[in-house]
């Protein structure tokens, strides 16, 4: 695994992640979510930049799910 934390550090925050609460916990995960869906959404964009909404969340959902469930997931989905 390549990081650019020392062990120090990671000793550091995984201290402050076992000490916050559960509620403070899932607020963290539920934000890094959020960004990974903005910063994929952004790359999405910066490739195709002519995509439609519906093109961008196609490609979102392949790119979270694999190709394989994205499409049996969005074939459930009106468009």
């Amino acid at each position: 695994m390549v990081s650019d934390t020392t062990p120090q550090a990671r000793a550091v925050l995984t201290g402050l992640y076992r000490k916050a609460g559960s509620e403070a916990r899932l607020r963290m995960a539920l934000r890094m979510s959020e960004d990974f869906r903005a910063i994929t959404e952004s790359g999405i964009r910066s490739r195709h930049p002519g995509a439609t909404e519906a093109e961008v969340r196609r490609e979102l959902a392949r790119i979270c799910l694999g190709p394989a469930l994205a499409e049996r997931v969005l074939a459930r989905r009106p468009t």
